[in-house]
């Protein structure tokens, strides 16, 4: 990251001190510095930091990539929004999240100008940017939820050979040659809980579409709560169930990065390229968590409960690890460790060390 040494200092100092304290509240932070200065200093210094530094998210982008050794491997991304009120400004953030051993990891995003979902431009723009950023990227499958859909979407998937498997609505209207236009639901009404469909052939969605709308393979399932999941997707349609599952683990981040992990919604910060720079902090301390979250379980594994599910997450798992590391391993092995963590491999072997 082209920092200079000061400002690359305050990033490591952030970086940890959000992942030790749970906060993203710079005043609270500065209190936890180990330095001489006064917590009146160091609270200024972390205010000049977002006042002068800007951390772009594709480059954040590469370095996650290099910290996960995921250079040259094919991807699998989610997208979404998540967004919240403080006082009358609307805070309301577009993410492509990169899954990665079971985890949603932040890899690019942008702040929408306004309240709502998200427009064609906005998606194929961020899209455009990670693809700079990364120009071998190799993209496997993209997932996204009913707000991601649209002719004018789903075309520039087509053009730039990106699989997809996109959630669609009920209303949503289902054009196939040789059979009658009908919704979603109208298709799935005879269905029982827990019975799937793949419908024959590849179809259009819309009700006046034209012959160069994208063509689809679409997939219907009634859920257990009686609700009608469909999934258009561009190719293995036998796959797609399986594969939307992974969408949920972009839930999950923005979980992490709210209640469950770094509390992002305490912000105060609204200006958008402030913002842009905390999530790309926010984006680095998920990484590492993430990454120690998963050579921690490779020396012991996370127990599962009886509903089949893992008593905690990787994500709370690498949290708790590197707390415990920072409070209680010595410093010439906390340097050790953390020379592994930022490179792309796992730590491994210098946590098993740490153990005894």
């Amino acid at each position: 990251m082209p920092l200079s040494a000061t400002r690359r200092e305050t990033l490591a100092w952030l970086t940890l001190l959000i992942m030790r304290q749970g906060t993203i509240c710079l005043w609270r932070l500065a209190a936890n510095v180990a330095t001489a200065a006064t917590t009146d200093s160091v609270r200024r210094r972390f205010y000049r930091f977002f006042q002068h530094v800007e951390l772009d998210g594709a480059m954040t982008a590469r370095v996650v990539v290099e910290l996960l050794g995921m250079r040259g491997k094919p991807w699998v991304l989610a997208m979404d929004r998540t967004n919240w009120e403080f006082g009358k400004t609307t805070i309301n953030i577009l993410m492509i999240s990169v899954i990665w051993n079971g985890m949603g990891v932040p890899l690019i995003w942008t702040l929408l100008p306004s309240a709502g979902n998200s427009a064609t431009q906005a998606r194929t723009d961020l899209l455009d940017r990670l693809r700079a950023a990364i120009p071998d990227l190799k993209i496997a499958s993209l997932m996204g939820d009913r707000e991601f859909i649209g002719d004018a979407w789903m075309a520039y998937l087509h053009a730039k050979k990106i699989p997809f498997v996109l959630r669609l609505r009920e209303n949503q209207h289902v054009v196939r040659e040789g059979y009658a236009t009908w919704t979603i639901a109208d298709i799935a009404r005879r269905l029982n809980k827990g019975e799937k469909m793949i419908l024959k052939g590849r179809c259009r969605l819309g009700q006046n579409v034209g012959p160069r709308s994208p063509l689809v393979r679409l997939v219907v399932m009634r859920l257990p709560t009686n609700e009608v999941l469909a999934l258009a997707c561009s190719r293995r349609p036998r796959q797609a169930f399986a594969a939307y599952r992974q969408r949920w683990t972009i839930e999950t981040l923005f979980a992490n990065l709210k209640t469950k992990g770094f509390n992002l919604e305490d912000t105060r910060i609204t200006n958008p390229g402030k913002l842009s720079t905390l999530l790309a902090v926010l984006a680095l301390t998920v990484t590492l968590c993430v990454k120690t979250g998963v050579a921690a379980a490779r020396l012991r594994p996370i127990p599962i409960k009886k509903h089949g599910r893992r008593a905690w997450s990787l994500f709370a798992l690498g949290v708790a690890t590197l707390r415990k590391i920072a409070a209680t391993a010595n410093p010439p092995q906390i340097i050790v460790f953390l020379r592994q963590l930022v490179s792309p491999k796992l730590p491994v072997n210098q946590l098993k060390s740490m153990r005894g």
